[in-house]
């Protein structure tokens, strides 16, 4: 008799957890197509730096956040991105941010460590909701290293940064 009470509660809790998730899938939407860069013409560029003395010394050592801004937004352009302000983007639901995080330390006296990571963060529609998105980072490259303080420095973060945005191009081109 307890063998059969609990095979029936059983059963019955599996049939409310099964009718529950069909619910749930039903209304879901399959975000697995907007996981691609197929398709992604327009992007919004960010260069997150880095905060306080490190961004200070950076900027002594001749890299600018601007610059490394403009850089990856020329070659954007050059292959056939359109290149939008982060502001702008916020009212296209096509566009995505692609955003540089730059990192740098000065553990020693005669090296500069440094850690670039490159994403790229879609738009995806919330369901039931109109015009309502949420960011998903759906690809991302990153590069950490060491820099000796003699010679150029930290300009070598231009060429290192750019080598992300060209594997991001390549990736692209791959999908479309």
């Amino acid at each position: 008799m307890k063998h059969n009470i609990r095979l029936i509660v059983s059963l019955l809790v599996l049939t409310i957890s099964l009718s529950a998730s069909a619910a749930y899938n039903e209304e879901s939407t399959d975000y697995s197509t907007y996981a691609t860069l197929k398709g992604l013409k327009t992007i919004a560029v960010n260069v997150d730096p880095p905060r306080g003395e490190e961004y200070k010394k950076m900027t002594l050592d001749g890299v600018s956040t601007e610059q490394l801004q403009e850089k990856i937004s020329t070659r954007l352009r050059d292959a056939g991105f359109k290149v939008i302000s982060v502001s702008e983007s916020l009212s296209d639901p096509e566009a995505v941010l692609l955003d540089l995080r730059v990192r740098v330390d000065f553990p020693w006296s005669a090296f500069y460590a440094y850690d670039l990571q490159l994403s790229i963060n879609q738009k995806f529609p919330l369901p039931q909701s109109e015009n309502s998105y949420y960011s998903v980072r759906t690809w991302s490259d990153r590069q950490v290293g060491a820099i000796q303080l003699v010679g150029p420095g930290l300009n070598y973060l231009y060429d290192y940064s750019m080598q992300l945005v060209e594997n991001f191009i390549k990736a692209h081109q791959a999908q479309n």
